[in-house]
């Protein structure tokens, strides 16, 4: 089962939950709101030349410099 990082979009908590499908309802741990957006996980949605981006250090910038934006 994979771990979905998500962010409540009525009281703003960022929380993680381990989930069967995409597509399973999830609520807010703390204001139990269904109004959640799925954050994007760099560790597990980047891969550069078959390699995991996560295991680059790169230093700062807006993405920890592992995507080649600087």
């Amino acid at each position: 089962m994979p771990i979905y990082e998500y962010r409540c979009n009525q009281c703003e908590r960022e929380f993680e939950r381990y989930v069967q499908t995409a597509q399973a309802a999830v609520e807010c741990p703390t204001c139990r709101s269904a109004r959640v957006t799925r954050r994007l996980s760099v560790l597990g949605a980047l891969r550069l030349g078959g390699t995991a981006a996560a295991g680059m250090s790169g230093g700062g910038g807006c993405c920890g410099g592992g995507c080649g934006c600087r």
